[in-house]
């Protein structure tokens, strides 16, 4: 029997020059959060995973988890088509 789970994680830390920036634009009124670009750059990871190897899921979940101030882990999980 063929496995038909698929698990990925990824875990990503937080860019302190980009986080800096944020801050001065949140001051004035811009809102970019780091902690929202951490879960996208994950998830394109994980979709760039998922493309490269060709694998179509009939359903998923994602899991995210900030581990510390600056990082987030981002768990797919579901079954293949």
């Amino acid at each position: 029997m063929k496995n038909k789970h698929v698990v990925i994680t990824k875990v990503v830390t937080k860019n302190f020059v980009q986080d800096f920036f944020s801050k001065i634009r949140n001051f004035v009124g811009m809102n970019l959060t780091p902690y929202e670009d951490m879960i996208n750059k994950a998830i394109s990871q994980i979709q760039t995973q998922l493309e490269e190897e060709d694998t179509v899921l009939k359903w998923y979940r994602y899991e995210i988890t900030q581990l510390t101030n600056g990082a987030v882990a981002v768990m797919l999980y579901g079954d293949k088509k």
